[in-house]
């Protein structure tokens, strides 16, 4: 079975056509990862940020990432963004972890929101091409 991006080594920029949860331990990540798989979803696309070293990579400040990536951090701060990024620091920087789930259409949202929120996922959004809507907990 595939397995998901853990801590790529990269700069998170904008999450585009995903769906994005918080989860609190590595079982609540096992069990995103198995559902997905038992989906038939593409569990080697779903990326996930853990703990410090994640918080380190997501870069809120972009500065890390030099001066393009601290231009948009910028831009992001003056919207809904900005706050994403302060819930996603802080839970990385408590040690949990973000997860972040390619999705295609509304019918794969659908689905892989249950995923999420069935394996204890919080604090749920979906990062549209021009907008991030906030998934209501149920």
């Amino acid at each position: 079975m595939s397995q998901p991006r853990r801590n790529e080594r990269r700069f998170y920029l904008y999450p585009q056509r995903r769906v994005v949860a918080v989860l609190d331990d590595d079982a609540g990540v096992q069990l995103v990862v198995d559902g997905l798989g038992q989906a038939g979803l593409d569990v080697a696309k779903v990326n996930v940020l853990s703990g410090p070293e994640g918080a380190r990579l997501l870069d809120p400040a972009g500065t890390r990432h030099g001066p393009g990536a601290r231009f948009m951090r910028f831009l992001q701060r003056g919207v809904f963004e900005g706050e994403a990024l302060r819930v996603h620091e802080r839970a990385l920087n408590a040690g949990h972890h973000v997860v972040y789930v390619p999705v295609r259409n509304d019918e794969q949202q659908a689905q892989v929101v249950q995923i999420l929120r069935s394996a204890g996922g919080y604090a749920l959004l979906r990062f549209r091409r021009w907008s991030v809507e906030l998934l209501p907990p149920v």
